[in-house]
This record gives C-alpha cells, structure tokens and sequence, in this order.
C-alpha cells in the first residue's frame, strides 16, 4: 500500500529521514511501545512518531511505501487504511492532515521525535 504526501507534509519529516530516522504513522489506540497505557480515546486519533534507526519496531511491522520512504504502522491501523493514503499540511494549524479518497481519517496529526520525549522524560 502506498501513502502521498505532498510537498509541504514531505517538508516537515524530510530533515528526520535525512538524519536516518524511521517514520511511524501511529494509531494512538494504547497499544504499542510509543503509546502511554490507558492513553486510548473514543476518537481515532493518529500522530507521527519519528525514531532513531535502531528502535525496536516489532510493533509496527506493516509498512506504507511513501516519497519519502517507508513509513511504519501497527496492524490495529489497518482499519483506517484505504485507497488514496495522503498526508498534507492543514495551512491554518500547520499540523498534518491524514485521508483517503473517502474522508478525512484525523485532522491534527502532530508529529514527535521520540528522541526528544526520551531526552527529556
């Protein structure tokens, strides 16, 4: 499966996979290692996780192919992904959008290095 960004979405995560970062599209559902326990909502909600290479990703062992590369997710995603994946910037909140041909999946998708949650945790 394949998402698109577009050219202001590739902007914002360009300088993490220059510096060797994988991208996780993340469902922030509870499960997995980079979300909190009992974090999950009634609302489908989705971030961008930015991690060093050498993570542990057995997690999210499913993989989108992108512009940008491969973007990582976890098999309880699965249900929010369909044809025409894109990310694109939302102008106003400057936060990413994530669709498909259908709807709009989650309009506030924050992006996170988690080397910065770690360094300062």
């Amino acid at each position: 499966m394949k998402i698109e960004l577009t050219n202001e979405a590739k902007n914002k995560l360009q300088s993490y996979v220059d510096a060797g970062k994988k991208v996780i599209l993340d469902l922030d559902d509870g499960f997995g290692r980079f979300s909190g326990e009992g974090d999950c909502a009634l609302i489908t909600k989705f971030r961008i996780i930015v991690v060093s290479a050498n993570e542990d990703l057995s997690d999210y062992p499913i993989q989108l192919d992108s512009n940008i590369g491969e973007i990582y997710y976890k098999q309880s995603a699965e249900d929010f992904l369909d044809d025409g994946l894109k990310l694109e910037v939302n102008p106003k909140t400057q936060l990413l959008i994530f669709k498909n041909t259908k709807e709009i999946i989650d309009n506030a998708v924050n992006i996170i290095d988690y080397d910065v949650v770690k360094a300062n945790a």
